[in-house]
């Protein structure tokens, strides 16, 4: 927590970098990796590694004041072998730590009636919380770009997942990942936007780019969030940058609809979202361009509050549920040092 307000961050997704599932090799994925701070930043053996779920959990509940988290597994990419975060690998971290984590599973096929076959599977089998997906995945050993306004595809997937219970999508727009940036922009979440106006479609990176665009969506649309996974970086390292993009968004849009999400293991969660909690909006834009002053009500909204209302989450039940448990443990005389539990050879795996 962070003073009387729960913590709950949006995109966790611990990757598989190792060399057996990568066949191109990668550094990770930069320039994403920004760190201010060297204590922060991995090492290169350190990233090219299958991120252990242990040492996701304990950055995320021990070396940062995050309180629960969402996993995001994610499909095979261009350079990968197999699953960049593998669905089970994540099933299993919520099935360990079930009062920390909520589970979105993904799709993985271009073929229509196998994806919501799968999606049936993660629903019934899993108890997935919510879906995550991307614009271009790997698929029969082909790259394959998707638009959200498909009616093939993306629609009948939207589709079943609502008449399943599902009612959080998650979408990786705005950067580019694995092909041209067609497929990464926003104008195409208008359609699912307005044909399931009781679901919740989180844009993960919001505010990266395309933020002309995604500002008026946000505008129209009160079921339009902006998960500010890598967003939330420019507000330790560009911070007028970041002032700007929460400003016009709360402008256009409300602060109702913005969510952190730090995307450990991209980078740690800590500096983002501390940065985040102790954001004050400039006086000069204020001033000059009319955006409205943050507030702690609208600081413990985007921190946690925004995304606990689209799962249903009751803040209040939070600190009983993680009371006592091993990582308020870990933590009851200060935050570890980052990284610590990847480093030390004593902690389970």
């Amino acid at each position: 927590m962070i003073g009387d307000n729960v913590v709950i961050d949006a995109v966790a997704h611990p990757f598989d970098n190792s060399p057996e599932n990568l066949e191109v090799p990668q550094d990770h994925i930069n320039p994403l990796l920004w760190v201010k701070d060297e204590e922060f930043a991995l090492t290169k053996a350190e990233k090219l590694t299958d991120f252990p779920a242990y040492a996701t959990a304990h950055a995320l509940f021990a070396e940062s004041n995050v309180d629960m988290a969402m996993l995001h597994a994610l499909p095979r990419f261009s350079f990968t072998r197999g699953p960049f975060t593998d669905l089970h690998k994540v099933a299993a971290m919520r099935d360990r730590w079930p009062h920390r984590f909520k589970l979105y599973g993904t799709i993985d096929t271009m073929d229509t009636g196998e994806a919501i076959r799968s999606l049936e599977y993660q629903v019934n089998t899993l108890h997935i919380d919510g879906l995550k997906l991307y614009p271009v995945i790997r698929y029969q050993d082909k790259m394959h770009g998707w638009k959200m306004d498909d009616p093939d595809f993306a629609m009948p997937l939207f589709e079943a997942a609502y008449e399943l219970g599902i009612r959080n999508i998650g979408i990786h727009k705005i950067i580019p990942v694995g092909a041209g940036l067609d497929y990464f922009k926003v104008g195409d979440i208008e359609a699912p936007l307005d044909r399931w106006p009781d679901m919740y479609f989180h844009c993960v990176h919001a505010g990266y780019s395309f933020l002309e665009e995604f500002k008026i969506l946000m505008q129209m649309y009160p079921n339009l969030y902006a998960n500010l996974e890598n967003t939330a970086a420019f507000a330790v390292l560009r911070p007028r940058v970041f002032a700007e993009i929460i400003g016009e968004m709360m402008y256009f849009g409300s602060v109702n609809q913005i969510c952190f999400g730090s995307g450990i293991n991209l980078l740690h969660p800590h500096p983002p979202l501390e940065a985040l909690a102790r954001f004050e909006m400039p006086d000069d834009l204020v001033r000059d361009r009319g955006y409205a002053p943050v507030t702690a009500a609208d600081r413990a909204l985007m921190i946690g509050g925004n995304i606990a209302r689209a799962h249903g989450i009751d803040l209040t039940q939070v600190p009983g549920t993680i009371a006592g448990d091993e990582f308020e443990v870990i933590k009851r005389d200060g935050l570890k040092a980052p990284w610590s539990g990847l480093r030390e050879s004593t902690v389970p795996v």
